[in-house]
């Protein structure tokens, strides 16, 4: 090949100046188009938080298909959202049990996907023989109920020929237990394997996973397929499943594409879901092209800590009362409606956070519950912050319960009178107690709208699903800089906030340091340190009062050494 490309090139000396000039540029051009290209193509989606969610997927090659015309009034079913758990926009899938259907096709059942197509990039048109490379992240709500029908998170689909049936699903399986199922289909020939894999569907649930493919195009023994989802929060294996001899390909097809969303079949138990996803890859070349996001010496973890005290309280002639003694199995809240004296209650909890190390990342306060009866749904309940964390569950009443903030930290919508596992994000909460060497925090839960029945939840002392405050760490927050420096832990808190935020970090040996604010655009905002900074503890404050609401980036340099954080300004 390279003799070849040497005789291309003395020709091209040999033409007469002008041309040989143009000749040679153009030869150069696509010589290093033709050497570049092939292996460095991959296509890349992760959410950014600015503009709309569908113009940055169509941006990228993705189309999509969604129940917009159905459900006009919601709006676009593709959202952005900042992840606390993640720290970075993601894009949130929405999928409505009645109100959406199918392309306003079917209206048995709801789609909401995003694909590779004939306007896509050709690392996503899988011809026969190809081998295809995917990774990307999704998140299964807590409470998430699949369908008794179907329930697809990601397909890989044939496009023309026998193109009806998808070769491979990934399918969280209504059943007693839930299940999440890879399902592989040769079409209309002979060869469907069905349910290959199979794993309970309970761990998936609430947290991020990281979902990796690698799939051969080609028909009968010929094909492969290698799938393996993991928890990003700790790295553990949740489902892996490899065949080298699948039949990956359909008669008449021109190629094969991937497919994420939610698609499933209308039944009674389907409830309104938000699914979240992020960071697409998507390559022929090779798996490097789209590495793991997750991994490090120090990769972190969950921390899921019991309730330490916890307790209800009840006002009117039952104010002096400690049900936290008298009825500890039981947590309930309630706000009475006209007519109802006696009857309003709150929720009180007390987490021990002594247990925790590294750096927080997020917090979920997690507590299962429901309605009464079928009177009353789709009601709020507000987690708010409660300062005083000496009370106890065997002593606490409505007479003496500790004051609350006045607004709620977190809020959440309890659907029916299904018992599940409801959350509120108190990650920023969290990051500030801990940095404020504080080890114990408290919350209540409180109602904020009427009910006829009461709002029931399980208590550590019920025997399951006990309240829970789930905490992700970074482990590896200390960056070690041989022969330099080391810095510890570059956070802020709150994060997400509205005008000011306390950075904080640590440094084992005298820096020059500087540390500075950037905005979307790479423009600097605001200088919070530029100096020589001893060793031990450090705190700025970054007060982006007059800055619009978006994304930052807080950059601290030392001994010119550089880490990043994102910030956002709600």
């Amino acid at each position: 090949m390279a003799g070849i490309y040497y005789l291309h090139f003395k020709a091209l000396f040999n033409m007469k100046p002008l041309l040989h000039n143009r000749l040679l540029t153009a030869a150069v051009i696509l010589l290093l188009l033709f050497l570049y290209y092939p292996l460095h193509a991959q296509v890349t989606l992760s959410a950014t938080g600015s503009g709309t969610a569908y113009s940055l997927i169509s941006s990228k090659g993705f189309g999509n298909e969604n129940p917009d015309c159905r459900h006009t009034s919601f709006g676009p079913h593709v959202t952005q959202a900042f992840d606390n758990t993640l720290g970075k926009y993601v894009f949130v899938f929405h999928s409505h049990a009645d109100a959406d259907d199918d392309r306003c096709t079917n209206e048995d059942r709801v789609r909401m996907e995003i694909k590779g197509g004939s306007g896509s990039p050709a690392d996503m048109q899988h011809t026969q023989g190809q081998t295809a490379y995917y990774r990307w992240k999704f998140k299964l709500d807590a409470g998430f109920i699949p369908s008794s029908r179907f329930t697809h998170i990601f397909q890989i689909k044939a496009i023309e020929g026998d193109a009806g049936a998808p070769l491979i699903t990934i399918t969280p399986r209504a059943g007693n237990p839930q299940k999440m199922q890879i399902i592989h289909s040769s079409g209309e020939g002979s060869g469907s394997l069905g349910t290959v894999k199979q794993v309970d569907l309970a761990p998936f649930k609430g947290n991020w996973v990281e979902a990796y493919v690698k799939y051969k195009s080609s028909d009968g023994s010929a094909g492969t397929f290698e799938i393996t989802l993991t928890r990003v929060s700790d790295g553990a294996l949740l489902l892996s499943y490899t065949n080298n001899s699948l039949d990956m390909w359909r008669s008449g097809a021109d190629y094969n594409r991937g497919k994420w969303g939610v698609y499933r079949g209308k039944d009674d138990v389907l409830r309104d879901e938000q699914v979240r996803f992020n960071d697409f890859c998507i390559t022929e070349s090779s798996a490097s092209l789209c590495p793991s996001g997750i991994g490090g010496s120090n990769p972190g973890g969950p921390i899921n800590l019991n309730a330490q005290h916890d307790a209800y309280v009840r006002d009117g002639t039952n104010a002096g009362t400690a049900f936290g003694s008298t009825d500890p199995t039981s947590l309930i809240t309630k706000v009475a409606p006209a007519g109802q004296a006696n009857n309003n209650r709150e929720s009180y909890f007390i987490f021990d956070l002594s247990s925790v190390t590294g750096t927080v990342t997020g917090a979920t306060l997690k507590v299962n519950g429901r309605t009464e009866d079928n009177r009353d749904a789709n009601i709020v309940v507000g987690a708010y912050t409660v300062s005083n964390t000496g009370w106890t569950e065997s002593a606490i009443t409505w007479n003496n319960k500790p004051a609350s903030a006045s607004s709620a930290l977190a809020t959440t919508t309890v659907t029916d009178a299904t018992a599940r596992y409801y959350n509120w994000n108190v990650g920023s909460y969290i990051q500030s107690e801990i940095a404020a060497g504080r080890s114990k925090v408290s919350f209540v839960l409180k109602n904020h709208e009427e009910t006829q029945g009461r709002l029931l939840w399980n208590s550590k002392e019920t025997g399951s699903n006990a309240p829970q405050l789930t905490i992700t760490t970074a482990a590896g927050a200390r960056q070690e800089i041989t022969g330099v420096t080391t810095v510890s832990g570059l956070n802020s808190f709150p994060n997400p906030f509205k005008n000011n935020s306390t950075i904080i970090f640590s440094l084992a040996k005298p820096a020059n340091t500087h540390l500075s604010v950037y905005d979307i655009t790479g423009k600097q905002v605001a200088v919070l340190v530029n100096g020589i900074l001893q060793a031990g503890n450090h705190k700025a404050s970054f007060n982006a009062g007059r800055l619009p609401s978006g994304v930052y980036t807080l950059k601290l340099t030392y001994n010119d050494k550089v880490i990043t954080r994102k910030l956002l300004k709600e």
